[in-house]
């Protein structure tokens, strides 16, 4: 687990791993103050999601084992179609 998301529930992963693979339309200020307001994260929890963002726009993570799960992110390799 990333330390620092490890006190937060899984329903509150997956809704950060929702927002940073599919909200392309609100500024990174903006999913600051979501994740702060709807998800209840802190200010440091807000900002290294946000820091995150880009790998989960371009990248393919198995359920539970992204950024925000694991140091060493579970990847989808399209070449061999299976997770790395």
């Amino acid at each position: 687990m990333n330390a620092i998301f490890s006190n937060l529930s899984k329903q509150t992963l997956a809704n950060i791993e929702d927002q940073l693979s599919n909200n392309e339309v609100s500024t990174d200020e903006e999913l600051v103050d979501l994740f702060i307001e709807e998800l209840e994260l802190t200010l440091d929890q807000a900002e290294a999601a946000i820091r995150l963002r880009d790998q989960y726009r371009i990248q393919i993570f198995r359920a539970g084992h992204g950024p925000l799960h694991n140091e060493k992110p579970v990847v989808f390799d399209p070449d061999t179609r299976t997770f790395n």
